[in-house]
């Protein structure tokens, strides 16, 4: 009964329980085949016969009551008769010349996933080249059928909206774009580089991409991303990210309360300096202290207070306009509005604001944002800092597939 209660935890139904000891922080578990006879490999004759036991094969196995679990495995000799094949008995748990079994090796890539191979090592208990390798091989095949299926959702959607973002390997000098499945929530590629020649020349390698038909693809300002979305999608609706265009008007506002800063009191200008980021917030996410000390900045300069409604505007325009039709009316007031403050530094923003104009109303056709995709470019720079910029493109992509989708994973059992 005893022995019949291990071999059920253990879920090793191949193998019975023979004898079990401790040693130490260890607990050997020495076990046999329940057959008798194994077919041969090479023929599949079942006219084959046992020639003893080579060794015993030590085999770590999933850990038990915080105990590191040892297998006691013999390696068993045997010859068949029909075509003279010599061979070791082979185990469905462990495959051969291994020192793990099959179910600890699956528990290595969900320790790794999220954190180091360094940091699952220690928490395995099992040296670090070993969770490499292994997690290394897991990788590359679940990588491959994570992005096959988000590729499928995305061709079969209906309502499919993508999202262009990029983000840095190295700030200022490289730089790839994440193509994204804004509506199923998941991360369909990389791409490497963010020029128009370098997405062209991906697409052209990968015509999978070309073959999806998005209704609408969600993006910065970036004049490249717009010429290669009209020419790979035509039909799709492009939208600018709201929240890369309201970082033009904050800019301005903040950049406004620079030029102000230059001409007040000391005591003053500490003050704007000292609370610049209540300016750049909504007024509706103030808090009470903050009102009172929003009220002071606005008394300095009649021009802060102008362009901070302008920006406040902006964002009600965002929030508040109920169809396409009157946002296109309510954009061109807010734009007057703007004209009217007649300062360098409002109209500047104001002519990007125009050039743009179509595509910053399109928000108000489909209502989607970038807002998740700079979610996964956040995971992507703690992974960069985590494995210090993976030096194999192709483990980079892999990294990068999983880590951003991380609920499509399955990690065995």
């Amino acid at each position: 009964m005893h022995s019949h209660s291990i071999k059920v935890l253990l879920d090793l139904p191949e193998l019975n329980v023979c004898h079990i000891q401790k040693e130490h922080d260890q607990v050997l578990i020495e076990m046999e085949p329940i057959d008798s006879i194994q077919p041969c490999p090479i023929c599949a004759s079942g006219q084959t016969i046992r020639r003893g036991t080579a060794y015993q094969r030590k085999v770590r196995h999933l850990a038990a009551f915080g105990q590191r679990v040892y297998l006691l495995l013999p390696a068993i000799r045997l010859t068949c008769k029909d075509c003279h094949a010599h061979f070791v008995w082979h185990y469905d748990c462990v495959a051969p010349k291994k020192r793990y079994t099959k179910a600890f090796e699956a528990t290595l890539p969900k320790q790794a996933v999220g954190a180091t191979v360094a940091h699952a090592a220690r928490l395995s208990e099992t040296p670090p080249t070993t969770v490499h390798r292994v997690v290394r091989q897991w990788m590359a095949a679940e990588s491959v059928r994570v992005q096959k299926r988000c590729e499928q959702q995305a061709k079969a959607s209906t309502g499919l909206v993508l999202g262009l973002d990029d983000f840095a390997i190295r700030k200022g000098h490289r730089y790839n774009t994440g193509l994204h499945d804004l509506r199923g929530g998941t991360f369909l590629d990389v791409i490497p580089g963010r020029t128009m020649e370098e997405l062209q020349a991906y697409y052209q390698a990968q015509p999978i991409w070309r073959t999806l038909n998005p209704v609408a693809v969600v993006m910065d300002l970036a004049q490249g991303y717009h010429t290669f979305v009209k020419e790979m999608y035509p039909n799709a609706i492009r939208i600018a990210d709201r929240f890369h265009v309201n970082r033009y008007v904050t800019d301005a506002l903040q950049n406004t309360r620079k030029y102000i800063q230059k001409s007040l009191p000391p005591f003053a200008k500490a003050d704007l300096k000292q609370h610049f980021r209540i300016l750049g917030k909504r007024h509706d996410q103030l808090t009470k202290d903050e009102m009172v000390i929003l009220k002071r900045l606005l008394r300095y300069a009649k021009l802060l207070r102008q362009v901070y409604e302008w920006k406040e505007a902006f964002i009600a325009w965002y929030d508040c306009s109920p169809s396409y039709a009157v946002a296109k009316k309510s954009y061109k007031r807010w734009l007057a509005q703007g004209q009217a403050i007649g300062h360098p530094i409002v109209e500047t923003c104001l002519k990007t604001m125009h050039n743009w104009e179509e595509e910053i109303c399109n928000y108000h056709q489909l209502r989607f944002t970038n807002a998740a995709v700079e979610g996964k470019n956040n995971k992507i720079k703690a992974l960069q800092r985590r494995r210090y910029f993976a030096r194999n493109p192709e483990c980079y992509k892999h990294y990068i597939l999983l880590e951003c989708n991380e609920e499509w994973i399955q990690y065995g059992s």
